[in-house]
């Protein structure tokens, strides 16, 4: 069976059409054996070019691998297959559990069919799904089920547009997205808000470009602290329209403040290894009362990236000050995550406030415009 990946953005406006995209689930495990469970809907199971089984709805198979081979137990029968297998489910309503006998994994449930095929080291599973399905899990997954729903609207249309802007990332590896962080969190269906299945139908298709009809680099994070950040000072790259901008809608949310406390020790050590040389009872205090690309103190000329340094520190972001004490220092910051693009919590907090959308994502995006995606390039995955 050829893994085949799909997914067609049809030129002409107006006209339906199933698309599917290909994300490897679990893609952060390695996975030895799991079961599959027929949620809803009956499901073939297909190997090498023909039907194995058959699986009606609440009954379930067990997969395992070795040698390279996967073996499939249904009802105390084993079947084998070379490399690949294909759940096929009968509906486009199709539902599936994946669970794990250990109990180490916490079962998830996708839409749609599964392929499952062998790696060096593992199972690698992988979810065909309709393509504004998945869109619909990955916006429970990254925003959770209790906000407003033009911000459902809003997010839908960011990692909508992020999937169709980074389709090909992985497809050397038999798959268009992985489900973790490094692609968007998408850890199954969207099972508990109805207004996410709603917000991603009411914008279905709708994608957002530049000025030139060329789809955005989507990128949003948890809260901006106050003031989003410039595209170049965290990725060296100036875009257009990721230009930073105060944001009083981030402030006083969930993930607005922190704070965090290092020996003074162990900070100066930090400090020389970085180039930085420290005069005894040198004052390590920083101000940021404005968003800052470097770390910068009285003491030295010499710069700091201050993206190396949250890296480093494991910090939730880039936007604070330091307080220079005579046994520690301590980090106050603002904000959680990188600061490009929109701030989740303040997008959440305008959409409470009653502004639409299209608000939402003209206030965190420069010079940007809503678009279907049927309007842009066909292309097709093989």
């Amino acid at each position: 069976m050829k893994l085949r990946l799909t997914i067609f953005f049809l030129l002409l406006a107006g006209i339906g059409v199933s698309q599917n995209i290909n994300i490897r689930i679990f893609s952060d495990k390695q996975i030895e054996n799991c079961v599959f469970y027929a949620k809803s809907g009956k499901y073939d199971i297909v190997a090498n070019n023909k039907i194995i089984c058959s699986l009606e709805e609440s009954q379930s198979a067990t997969i395992s691998r070795k040698n390279h081979k996967i073996y499939i137990t249904v009802k105390n029968e084993v079947f084998t297959a070379d490399t690949l297998i294909l759940f096929r489910g009968n509906t486009q309503d199709n539902i599936f559990q994946i669970r794990f006998h250990n109990g180490k994994i916490k079962a998830r449930e996708y839409d749609n069919d599964l392929y499952i095929k062998t790696s060096r080291n593992s199972l690698v599973l992988i979810n065909d799904v309709n393509f504004e399905k998945y869109i619909a899990g990955v916006v429970e997954s990254e925003g959770g089920a209790k906000a407003n729903i033009a911000y459902y609207k809003a997010q839908a249309i960011l990692c909508r547009t992020y999937a169709a802007n980074f389709y090909k990332r992985h497809l050397k590896q038999g798959y268009n997205l992985c489900d973790a962080v490094h692609c968007q969190a998408y850890v199954g269906r969207c099972r508990y808000s109805k207004a996410i299945v709603e917000a991603t139908k009411a914008t279905q298709g709708l994608v957002l470009v530049d000025e030139n009809r060329n789809l955005i680099e989507a990128t949003f994070y948890s809260n901006s602290g106050g003031e989003s950040c410039n595209s170049e000072d965290v990725w060296n790259k100036p875009i257009p329209y990721l230009r930073g901008k105060e944001d009083p809608f981030s402030v006083g949310q969930p993930s607005y403040i922190w704070t965090k406390t290092i020996p003074r020790d162990q900070w100066e050590e930090y400090l020389k290894k970085k180039g930085y040389p420290l005069a005894d009872s040198a004052d390590l205090s920083f101000d940021q009362f404005n968003r800052k690309k470097y770390l910068e103190t009285d003491c030295t000329d010499s710069l700091l990236l201050l993206t190396t340094v949250r890296s480093d520190w494991k910090l939730k972001s880039t936007f604070f000050c330091i307080d220079s004490r005579e046994n520690e220092i301590v980090i106050y910051g603002k904000g959680f995550g990188h600061g490009v693009g929109m701030s989740q919590e303040g997008a959440m907090e305008m959409a409470r406030q009653g502004y639409s959308y299209q608000d939402i994502l003209h206030f965190y995006y420069t010079n940007v415009s809503l678009m279907n995606i049927s309007k842009l390039k066909f292309f097709q995955i093989e």
